[in-house]
């Protein structure tokens, strides 16, 4: 897919949305298409965001934790194992922001 041939290239992927109330798409398809790519060996390169806007108050979104207390224990039922978390949602991040291009 476009998506894996990105990854290839060495660029991060995000997958955006996982933590919504208004599910454009529900939960078990998104756990699908993480594990798609984490089994492709892209757990270095998997951002997930959550689509936050600061407006938490205003229209009962369930704000950042979401994807930490709820789309994780999804990926741990998929048996995703706890170190290729800990990559996903402390170590690529940490990678990310810094801007570090990737030595060719």
């Amino acid at each position: 897919t476009i998506i894996k041939e990105i990854a290839k290239r060495g660029a991060f992927v995000g997958f955006d949305r996982v933590t919504t109330v208004q599910q454009i798409m529900p939960d078990a398809k998104k756990v699908i298409m993480v594990m798609a790519f984490l089994e492709a060996g892209f757990a270095d390169k998997l951002l997930l965001a959550a689509d936050f806007t600061g407006q938490r108050a205003m229209d009962a979104r369930p704000g950042y934790g979401r994807t930490l207390t709820g789309f994780l224990p999804l990926l741990r039922q998929a048996s995703v194992k706890d170190e290729t978390l800990q990559m996903i949602t402390r170590d690529n991040p940490r990678r990310f922001l810094a801007f570090v291009p990737a030595s060719k």
